[in-house]
This record gives structure tokens, C-alpha cells and sequence, in this order.
């Protein structure tokens, strides 16, 4: 799992990206071309959340709906614990 994680935060997130030497990351582009990746990539996530918001509680993904689905609001931890019906 730290190996796919570790690939999503270097190849998705660029962190760390400059960890590599610049003849490996063009190397790596060069077979593997990322046209127009990151806008891609965030309409893709979009796509994949529109009609399953529930699923974006507790984790970055709500920021995808944040920028792209009009309307959508936000789960609040915070008001959702204070608001809960168990006891103190």
C-alpha cells in the first residue's frame, strides 16, 4: 500500500516530485505523455463523486465537489458532532 500511495502523492499530487533528477522525470513523461492531466484528473474525480456526495465526508475529496458541483455543500465534522444525539 505504501508503494501505491506513495505513487498517487509523487504522480498526482507532485509531491516530492523534485526527490527524482530531471532526466528521470522527463523520461518517465516522455513514455508516459500527461496532456492536459491535472484538469483532467480533477473532472474525472468529479464525474466519479456527482452522484455519490455522501461518500466525500472526512476526506479531500469534498474539496472536488467544493470546485465543481454547484450547490454541493460540505459535511461539518465539527457541527455534526455537536450536534449528535449521544450524551456527553
Amino acid at each position: 500500500m505504501a508503494r501505491v500511495t506513495a505513487g498517487v502523492e509523487l504522480g498526482v499530487l507532485e509531491i516530492r516530485c523534485d526527490t527524482l533528477p530531471t532526466e528521470t522525470r522527463e523520461a518517465i513523461v516522455a513514455a508516459h505523455p500527461r496532456p492536459d492531466f491535472k484538469r483532467r484528473i480533477l473532472h474525472a474525480f468529479h464525474a466519479d463523486l456527482a452522484h455519490r456526495p455522501q461518500t466525500t465526508f472526512g476526506n479531500v475529496k469534498a474539496d472536488v465537489l467544493d470546485r465543481f458541483e454547484e450547490g454541493y455543500t460540505r459535511p461539518d465534522f465539527v457541527r455534526i458532532i455537536e450536534d449528535s444525539p449521544w450524551p456527553e
